[in-house]
């Protein structure tokens, strides 16, 4: 089921803040947020994305423990309308209805070489579709249709899987029912060019961290800063291998496995926002957001987990009942 948004007409920044500043503090700096407290606090959850693979693996790693009430499509890796399409198909494996909403483009993004080949591919879910296809204009903005999905939410957390595009227009029409944030990167004063999430829409990410800095219980989780040749925390090729064959983790193992090459030297970024939800303790503060606390292979033990949970009521998981499959 998808609920269209026509992309937001570009306003002016200053007024968006103001907006977003009359919110009650509901969401602030970097802290770990209890586990139970997030999964069984009763609020909605809405998840917003950009499409890109890493946001598919977060999905998989979600779904089993919690169902989105509604999905955001923001533009970054993918476009809005494309993106919409792709992944309203592919959460259709998880046989659930989950709203997918069209929300905002960027008004001014980064010129990026890399963005084009890795945009059309993502649109394609790693060519598990044989072409992109456009959702259907949208019949209202985003902000119209995230209060519309969420009317009967007395609270909302927000799953930040993308850059802030749509969410500045959205969160201030929340009315003041904004309980958690979860973001996938840093906040603004720790940003950098690898950032992708607060750099393609800059002016967005700034607007937000005004947002999120006087608020309470957002958290910011990234992976460490990575010099080296080889790309840590990546996913890898045992890591794909052992997701189930079947429903939504069948059609991601089998997506990623058609083509390897675009995911292989990538890092476990939006994963790692999933998995926080599930594992806080195995992240640690650094600064102001948080990052792994346990090495590669276990990270990538508990998403393989993650992903292949059967659907039931949360419990914390011990790496003693995970197989070490992966290296």
């Amino acid at each position: 089921m998808i609920l269209r948004a026509l992309r937001l007409a570009p306003a002016c920044l200053g007024l968006v803040l103001s907006a977003a500043l009359l919110l009650p503090p509901a969401v602030a700096a970097a802290g770990p947020v209890d586990s139970a407290a997030w999964r069984h606090s009763g609020a909605c959850l809405v998840v917003d994305t950009d499409v890109a693979l890493d946001d598919l693996r977060a999905f998989a790693v979600l779904l089993p423990q919690r169902t989105p009430d509604v999905v955001v499509v923001t533009e970054g890796i993918s476009t809005v309308a494309r993106g919409t399409t792709a992944i309203g198909m592919y959460l259709g494996a998880a046989e659930r209805a989950i709203p997918v909403i069209q929300g905002d483009t960027a008004t001014a993004p980064p010129n990026y070489d890399w963005l084009p080949p890795v945009r059309a591919n993502a649109e394609r879910l790693n060519g598990f579709l044989a072409a992109a296809v456009p959702a259907m204009p949208a019949p209202i903005d985003v902000a119209d249709a995230v209060q519309d999905a969420t009317r009967g939410c007395a609270a909302v957390d927000v799953l930040a899987l993308g850059p802030w595009t749509s969410f500045v227009h959205y969160a201030p029409r929340l009315d003041g029912r904004l309980k958690q944030v979860i973001a996938s990167g840093r906040p603004l004063p720790e940003t950098n060019p690898d950032n992708f999430n607060c750099e393609y829409d800059r002016a967005s990410c700034a607007v937000a961290d005004a947002l999120l800095r006087r608020a309470h219980h957002a958290v910011w989780v990234d992976l460490p800063t990575d010099t080296s040749p080889r790309p840590s925390y990546a996913p890898t090729p045992a890591m794909v291998n052992a997701f189930g064959v079947a429903g939504l983790p069948g059609v991601l193992r089998t997506a990623l496995n058609l083509d390897p090459s675009p995911w292989l030297t990538t890092r476990l970024w939006d994963d790692s926002a999933a998995l926080y939800l599930l594992h806080p303790d195995g992240f640690t503060p650094h600064g102001a957001h948080l990052e792994p606390a346990v090495d590669e292979a276990t990270l990538r033990n508990r998403e393989v987990q993650a992903v292949n949970s059967p659907e039931k009521p949360w419990r914390p998981w011990h790496d003693a009942d995970v197989a070490q499959l992966l290296d």
